[in-house]
């Protein structure tokens, strides 16, 4: 006899109404998976214009093979203009909204409204979507608490391994500091340099591979790495802002100073950082030794080293995106919500 997984196990609960928010690589990987029809009972997707409703087996068929294409939910002919989150919040009550939306962090607008709506109507979310919880993290959890509706956030940092896993598993230690590399994009640059290439060519192939953000700002100058170094401490309690972390860009090295430190057995590489022992959050080029397992974080990769008491540490490394890492991981907040004891 087979033995009964844990997806079995929850197929077998209720199956809550869900919302998707967002129809770009997320939000598409995440409706090509099968749990998230099996798991959930999807009433429709939004995008910023409008969305469809999903209650026809052919529908959900349409979209599904549109997700394969570069086609947008617009694109669909069952599509309609105008339609809202206030078309679906009363059938969507005790459900779960999945959040796959671009970040909007200068603003945070309409992010954050967005999610505390959803949690003041005991609406949980599952969000790939960092905006919240790197500018708004207590008021986001407060109102978790106050409905008793449930918040996934793994996919916001590192979305191939649990970052914030091993953050929630260091509450209450006495952590000294946070090093770490957490935007995939600056290592794929940096090692471009490494090679020969210069700084605008190392960008142009980042922009092929689809590595970087439409806004390079937000990789080159550090917000990505901010904001997820802010959801880690948060995590951790210490109740900072995206805002409060001091950024150095990218680009405040040259191609020299990079190729140089490799020839001396050191890398350069983009660190987030914070020392609980006074110091500021940060975002900097800084250079690593060999030997610091920092050094040999490449590619698609992160990695985190925590600083503990005792000078203990701990470090965690793994891949981050692509896209369908993400929706994956929204799928094990999913089995969270449903499964797990709360």
């Amino acid at each position: 006899m087979r033995k009964q997984s844990v997806i079995d196990m929850v197929n077998e609960h209720h199956r809550p109404p869900s919302l998707l928010l967002g129809f770009g690589n997320v939000g598409k990987e995440l409706v090509l998976l099968d749990d998230f029809w099996n798991m959930t009972e999807v009433l429709g997707i939004l995008s910023s214009s409008g969305g469809v409703k999903t209650n026809r087996k052919e529908r959900v068929e349409a979209i599904r093979e549109a997700a394969k294409t570069s086609a947008k939910l617009s694109d669909l002919p069952f599509f309609q203009k105008g339609l809202s989150l206030s078309d679906f919040i009363d059938e969507l009550s005790g459900g779960v909204a999945f959040i796959t939306i671009p970040p909007s962090y200068y603003s945070g607008e309409p992010n954050i409204s967005l999610v505390l709506n959803f949690l003041k109507n005991g609406i949980s979310i599952i969000t790939a979507d960092k905006t919240p919880f790197a500018l708004a993290y207590s008021k986001v959890i407060e109102a978790s608490r106050s409905s008793k509706a449930f918040i996934g956030y793994r996919a916001t940092v590192a979305a191939g391994t649990p970052f914030t896993d091993l953050a929630k598993g260091l509450r209450g230690r006495s952590i000294t500091s946070i090093k770490s590399v957490l935007n995939a994009t600056t290592n794929f640059l940096l090692s471009k340099v490494e090679e020969g290439k210069s700084w605008e060519e190392s960008l142009e192939l980042a922009r092929k591979e689809k590595l970087l953000e439409p806004d390079p700002r937000i990789d080159v100058e550090g917000i990505d790495s901010a904001a997820k170094l802010t959801i880690i401490s948060n995590t951790l309690g210490k109740g900072i802002s995206l805002w409060d972390v001091r950024r150095t860009p990218l680009f405040s090295i040259n191609e020299e100073m990079v190729r140089r430190a490799l020839k001396e057995g050191k890398r350069y590489k983009y660190i987030a950082s914070y020392s609980f022992d006074g110091g500021n959050p940060t975002v900097s080029p800084q250079l690593i030794q060999r030997g610091n397992p920092l050094y040999d974080v490449r590619g698609n990769y992160n990695g985190i080293l925590f600083e503990l008491e005792g000078s203990e540490h701990i470090y965690l490394e793994g891949p981050a995106g692509p896209a369908w890492r993400t929706a994956r991981v929204m799928i094990t907040d999913l089995i969270e919500m449903l499964y797990s004891p709360r």
